[in-house]
């Protein structure tokens, strides 16, 4: 009789019956007693903080003792003892048992395996390593999502330092890389119908959810490829080698999406700004002209808004940079939304403004800008009469050429952007005019992991870290780790004949 396995669900038969509790707790408690009485002796009368200590570590290295002999009986009730197996197609016959010790997190377990093999030889199949997607892999499945949740917060020395304080369980330095690595190279391959299976699983605010607003801006990485230097170029004489306008590792701008969702503004706010219920981060290192983030954030708003009332308002709220609104302007996908650029970028524009007409730091300086930030909120013109005043100082006195420059570069800024500075419009609706969450994105996605003192990234292992932070901070992690392991873990198909 020939039995067929599920790609799905493949499940070898159990030999036995599974782990009982009592043998795993009565062998437990067994070793736990012995492991008090024999520290018993060695005690002093009084109670230390170190007799503490050692008495807590003992029983810990007992219990993941037990935890560990215990697993590894579970684990070898699921064995195959089928001399033949057929795997796609192909036969496979019983070679040799080959032990392969694994990384839980009880620490290392060394479990002998059944190993199959074709007659004419080439890769091996081992039916225990597929059942639970360990082939070629060193770290339980457990284990491996523990390391990826740690590094998306730490640097890989971090990792290991932080594992050997809390954890009971250690790696390397470069085995902790590697795993990142792995899941690096599977994301840039599997991450779009990941997400796609993830979306699916997600509940979002949809009753609560007034608008969406769309935030997207950029923030400079180091990178490990040579590139142009930074600054003046030096005027001492060096050597023609120092004198090289060419770095080993230059800047280059990083892409951060946000898509958050806002409800009503609450009743008792001092500002009349909206409550952010949720937010999903779209991050991508550098490319030229970006396009695999614009693909990456267009998807993540069409799936969005799909799953949203018609009534949403959708919202596209940016700082001044001129390359993302040359982007959106020429885009579809936008076309529909209520255009503004961040309140906060405009008053920094003002400030510079007050400070060519006024000087730094002045008085009469800080009144006009006052009264300029309430123009702006309390008038549905606010922009335009912005624009009438600095245009009244411009013309009426005269300025030192950078004083002059301060105004004039303010003018430009509001001139090319008046069509999107309607903040009483956005406020009188409950609606977001602060770009907050991409900033804060940029901040925290990138800058706080990514541009510690010494990085240097490549491409692929700066987008690893990338995007698995920002499914961190997506608060989409166990989502994605549930669509990874359906996704991802798929054993081959075998049958035993």
């Amino acid at each position: 009789m020939t039995t067929v396995y599920s790609t799905n669900s493949y499940t070898p038969n159990r030999k036995e019956s599974p782990v009982k509790t009592h043998w795993s707790m009565d062998r437990t408690e067994q070793k736990l007693t012995l492991t008090i009485d024999c520290r018993n002796g060695e005690l002093g009368e009084q109670l230390s903080i170190e007799d503490a200590e050692n008495v807590v570590e003992h029983l810990r290295q007992t219990v993941h003792e037990a935890a560990r002999e215990a697993f590894k009986h579970w684990l070898l009730q699921f064995e195959s003892d089928a001399d033949v197996l057929v795997v796609d197609g192909k036969i496979y016959r019983f070679k040799i048992v080959a032990e392969k010790e694994i990384l839980t997190k009880f620490g290392h377990v060394t479990i002998p395996r059944r190993l199959y093999q074709q007659d004419t030889g080439g890769p091996a199949y081992v039916p225990l390593d597929e059942a639970w997607n360990m082939r070629g892999q060193f770290a339980a499945p457990d284990v491996r999502e523990s390391l990826l949740f740690l590094v998306a917060h730490l640097s890989p020395s971090e990792t290991v330092a932080c594992l050997d304080k809390v954890a009971s369980f250690t790696c390397s330095k470069t085995a902790v890389q590697n795993i990142v690595d792995e899941m690096g190279d599977y994301l840039e391959e599997h991450e779009d119908a990941l997400l796609e299976n993830l979306r699916i699983a997600e509940e979002l605010p949809i009753a609560e959810t007034k608008c969406v607003a769309v935030s997207l801006d950029g923030v400079n990485v180091r990178l490990n490829v040579p590139g142009p230097k930074k600054g003046r170029p030096t005027e001492r004489p060096k050597d023609d080698a120092s004198m090289s306008r060419e770095t080993a590792s230059c800047y280059k701008n990083a892409m951060v999406g946000v898509v958050s969702f806002y409800g009503d503004v609450p009743k008792k706010a001092k500002e009349k700004t909206p409550k952010r219920l949720a937010g999903h981060i779209v991050a991508r290192m550098p490319e030229d002209k970006f396009p695999t983030f614009r693909k990456k954030i267009e998807t993540e708003i069409r799936s969005t808004m799909e799953r949203l009332p018609a009534n949403v308002v959708k919202i596209l709220l940016n700082d001044g940079g001129t390359n993302l609104w040359h982007y959106t302007d020429a885009e579809p996908l936008y076309d529909d939304c209520e255009k503004i650029v961040d309140f906060h970028h405009t008053l920094g524009h003002v400030s510079s403004g007050a400070e060519g007409i006024f000087d730094k730091g002045t008085s009469a300086g800080q009144v006009w800008y006052r009264k300029m930030e309430g123009t702006l909120l309390s008038y549905e013109d606010g922009a335009e009469r912005v624009i009438r005043s600095l245009e009244y100082y411009l013309n009426s006195y005269e300025y030192k050429d950078s004083s002059r420059e301060l105004i004039e570069d303010c003018l430009t800024f509001m001139r090319n952007n008046v069509h999107r500075m309607e903040y009483k419009r956005f406020r009188d609706n409950g609606w977001p005019i602060g770009s907050g969450p991409v900033e804060g994105a940029c901040k925290n996605i990138v800058k706080k992991r990514m541009c510690q003192s010494g990085q240097r990234w490549s491409l692929g292992g700066g987008q690893a870290v990338l995007s698995l932070r920002a499914i961190v901070k997506s608060n989409r992690w166990k989502l994605f780790w549930n669509a990874y392991k359906r996704h991802a873990c798929l054993p081959r198909l075998a049958q035993t004949t």
